[in-house]
């Protein structure tokens, strides 16, 4: 992997005359890059800035920066409202430009998709409206049952009530009840996908916009089945649908990490391992894994990154000791939902079975976090090396 110093960038700038070193890891963003140049600078974080060199060239602030010496630093040039303004109209002209060419050339097939799109969504609608009768029957039985668990609850025990709170106390999660199963056989629709929705799931290029959240929940469940994992691993259906509408229930509804994102990252491993035979290649229990860490991989996101998490010192860094907070925590969430025995879809596995389970779908989540992505991809480079050294050694000449 390389020394401990190469993996930091140091950079001097020229302010107001006097030399600053700047210090970062080849890890960081350009926009924490910019920021500590706007600190060493003494203007506001969201200062847009220039970096010039000794000839006066533009220097491209990003963590490849060609390194520089005191004898040589970078000038920092801040720029000022009127440089942003003549830039940003330039741009705002040829983005104009681009998508007028683009229009003309594409209005054909643009309208085509609209109106499919369109057809498509009056034929779900269509299919919905025959569905309202029975589930609002369905919701009335849920209330009604509802009520007389929370009556049961009342009539109970100081000593049980005293159990349920400190069992409460330990959730990770904020809204407890979203860990209970809503209903006794989940009644979102059971869509039958057609066999071109079907074909189109295993292609990378499927649309994940045009899909509702019971659909969503629907293409999900049909990938478990249709890789035999479902029959393979004797999963329970219902609990198979327990399990992804407890899943649903705990995706926040954030602008990105939501439960839509949930399902294109699935449906994207879904289509690698059907384009990429990856079943031939790997255990049912490894393609198990791989797709249960997609549908888990960003539980309970809250919006902000780990960086937020760490400056502000929020309740996940501080109990994760600001490592990969919100990746620790989408797995804490992950199996404190299978903890609920309703919806365990690895109840028949063997405690060992089980560990290995764990372990690998920890693996690949803590994986995600974005600050391990070079330190991950160089291991990847090398094991690729390792193996063509390998095989060009044990291949006839």
């Amino acid at each position: 992997m390389g020394s401990a110093s190469s993996s930091y960038r140091v950079i001097h700038l020229d302010v107001d005359g006097r030399i600053q070193k700047v210090v970062f890891s080849r890890f960081c963003s350009p926009c924490d890059i910019k920021e500590l140049f706007c600190t060493a600078l003494g203007v506001p974080r969201n200062t847009n800035l220039s970096l010039l060199d000794s000839s006066g060239a533009m220097v491209s602030i990003d963590p490849t920066m060609p390194h520089n010496t005191e004898r040589l630093p970078y000038r920092v040039v801040p720029m000022t409202g009127g440089q942003l303004a003549d830039k940003e109209e330039l741009f705002q002209n040829v983005l104009t430009q681009v998508a007028e060419q683009f229009s003309r050339a594409f209005k054909i097939n643009e309208l085509k998709t609209e109106v499919t799109n369109r057809l498509a969504m009056l034929e779900k609608r269509v299919e919905l409206e025959g569905m309202k009768v029975v589930e609002i029957d369905k919701c009335r039985k849920d209330i009604k049952k509802l009520r007389e668990e929370m009556a049961s609850r009342n009539n109970s025990s100081s000593d049980d009530k005293t159990k349920v709170h400190h069992q409460s106390s330990v959730n990770f999660l904020e809204d407890t009840k979203k860990l209970t199963p809503r209903r006794d056989v989940p009644s979102y629709p059971k869509y039958m996908l057609s066999e071109q929705t079907i074909d189109a799931l295993k292609k990378p290029a499927f649309d994940v916009w045009l899909w509702e959240a019971n659909e969503m929940l629907s293409c999900l469940e049909h990938m478990y089945h249709d890789l035999g994992l479902v029959k393979e691993f004797n999963i329970n259906p219902i609990t198979l649908k327990r399990w992804l509408l407890c899943i649903h229930d705990n995706y926040k509804n954030n602008p990105f990490h939501n439960f839509r994102h949930c399902f294109c990252v699935t449906q994207m491993m879904y289509s690698m391992i059907c384009l990429c035979s990856l079943q031939e290649k790997f255990t049912q229990v490894e393609i198990l894994i791989l797709m249960t860490a997609a549908v888990c991989h960003d539980l309970d996101h809250p919006g902000f990154n780990n960086t937020y998490q760490v400056n502000a010192k929020t309740e996940l860094a501080v109990r994760y000791n600001d490592i990969s907070p919100l990746e620790n925590h989408h797995c804490a969430v992950a199996f404190q939902i299978f903890s609920q025995p309703d919806c365990n879809i690895f109840s028949n596995f063997d405690p060992e079975a089980f560990k290995l389970i764990r372990q690998g779908t920890i693996t690949l989540i803590l994986a995600t976090d974005m600050a391990r992505h070079g330190e991950i991809l160089d291991s990847f480079k090398q094991k690729v090396d390792k193996l063509t050294t390998q095989m060009k050694s044990t291949s006839p000449v």
